[in-house]
């Protein structure tokens, strides 16, 4: 029951964080990478431990989500995902996916630290399965932590 309703949220917290047009995802070959990004507080406390997030004021979380386009509509793929954020003074921190399963969907959250406004770099590598191409993903997404 916490993964539905963590599951909902996160789309939830998607989509009322973006600033903005919607995401379009991003396609490698057969793949469509989704992506977004949105402060942890958006989260209800029970929710984020059920997920292992952290909240806090200068938390973001960053959601990703690879679907292959199947007979029946898109599958989920349960894939290999890694990444990193840079901020302004290029530091760079590596991103820890978690993997959350609903259902059939399947979605890689991970927190990441802010400490002052401003914009983010996010590289995120995906590859499909084992043996298969690594695809790199890039976007970068302004920070606003809480007030």
């Amino acid at each position: 029951m916490k993964r539905i309703l963590f599951a909902g949220l996160l789309m939830l917290a998607a989509a009322t964080a973006q600033s903005g047009p919607a995401q379009s995802p991003q396609r490698f070959g057969d793949l469509l990478v989704y992506h977004n990004t949105f402060n942890s507080s958006y989260l209800q406390p029970e929710i984020a431990a059920a997920a292992g997030l952290q909240r806090g004021p200068r938390q973001g979380v960053v959601n990703i989500a690879v679907q292959r386009n199947g007979a029946d509509g898109p599958e989920a793929v349960d894939a290999r995902v890694e990444g990193s954020v840079k901020n302004l003074l290029q530091q760079t921190t590596p991103l820890k996916f978690m993997r959350i399963q609903e259902q059939d969907a399947v979605y890689f959250v991970a927190n990441y630290s802010a400490g002052q406004r401003g914009l983010l770099q996010f590289e995120v590598r995906v590859q499909a399965e084992e043996g298969a191409p690594v695809h790199t993903l890039r976007f970068q997404q302004e920070f606003h932590p809480d007030e």
